[in-house]
């Protein structure tokens, strides 16, 4: 009982401290990630002033800004997907009609036009679509309950591309705490939208990142989260069952939010965990025999 009392506070306090650190430190990040001071506080097409501003999110692109407009505007399910984890809209129900498009294939976006979520909304979690509210061809196009794509020049081969997100201000504190989840999920996402949209227009596709080592990095990811809550059970003494696992679940948050989302660091945050979990049983098996 008392193992069981501990492990449940051991546990809260790590939830405690993944949260401070996502609040204090992470959030911030995470809302302007790759974006300058510039980029952040300048005024964007698509701002309206009775919304908020979630975040604002940069990428280097080194193609020309008219290569990087091709690409970016094939986004949509019935168009060239979100370049984000197919496997992951896939699994909510969110289908792409050209998945695994190679080449641009559509040649203009326009007001009105619909970006869709998904070419099958019947089996879709939640079914979303973004309509198009204002466009300035090969610079910015603003997406209705989504926000504004700009692209910045910085040179003939080099591009900025800009996505800066809007929403409704929560009116109360249930809305205020699914806002506060959706928000990391959100810039998981996105920020993966971002690196596979340079990847296409630098036809750098799989080098860094692909479906497969999406994967890797997910189950990576699923697994050493599990293996962190395993340790505060079966450690023994607070070095065990404290402080390793209140460790990994700092590394943890920064792998996830922080680092580049590659099979890399999950799998050494995994293979750690592993390695513990492994020595930790190996230890009480051989207690035991000696025992018996």
């Amino acid at each position: 009982m008392y193992n069981l009392i501990k492990s449940a506070f051991v546990i809260l306090f790590i939830l405690i401290l993944q949260f401070a650190i996502y609040l204090l430190f992470l959030k911030p990040i995470i809302t302007t990630w790759g974006a300058s001071s510039n980029e952040v506080s300048m005024p964007m097409a698509g701002d309206k002033k009775n919304l908020m501003i979630a975040s604002t999110r940069t990428i280097l692109i080194n193609a020309p800004k008219s290569e990087v407009w091709k690409w970016l505007i094939q986004l949509g399910a019935d168009r060239g997907g979100f370049y984000s984890y197919t496997f992951i809209e896939k699994a909510l129900g969110y289908k792409t009609r050209y998945q695994d498009m190679n080449k641009p294939e559509f040649n203009d976006i326009k007001v009105g036009d619909i970006i869709r979520g998904s070419v099958n909304e019947e089996n879709s979690i939640i079914p979303y679509n973004f309509k198009v509210l204002y466009v300035k061809p090969e610079d910015t196009f603003v997406l209705e309950n989504w926000g504004t794509f700009l692209l910045e020049k910085v040179n003939d081969q080099q591009t900025r591309l800009v996505i800066r997100t809007q929403e409704v201000k929560a009116p109360n504190l249930l809305l205020k705490a699914a806002n506060f989840i959706i928000l990391p999920l959100h810039y998981i996402m996105e920020r993966r939208m971002l690196l596979g949209i340079k990847m296409h227009v630098e036809k750098k596709s799989g080098i860094f990142f692909s479906q497969g080592k999406d994967l890797l990095w997910f189950f990576g990811i699923v697994i050493s989260w599990f293996l962190i809550y395993f340790l505060v059970f079966i450690g023994r003494g607070f070095f065990q069952s404290v402080f390793v696992p209140v460790f990994f679940s700092v590394f943890w948050v920064l792998v996830v939010l922080l680092l580049n989302p590659t099979p890399f660091y999950s799998s050494v945050l995994l293979l750690s965990l592993c390695l513990i979990v492994l020595n930790i049983v190996l230890m009480r098996i051989k207690k035991r025999n000696d025992a018996s």
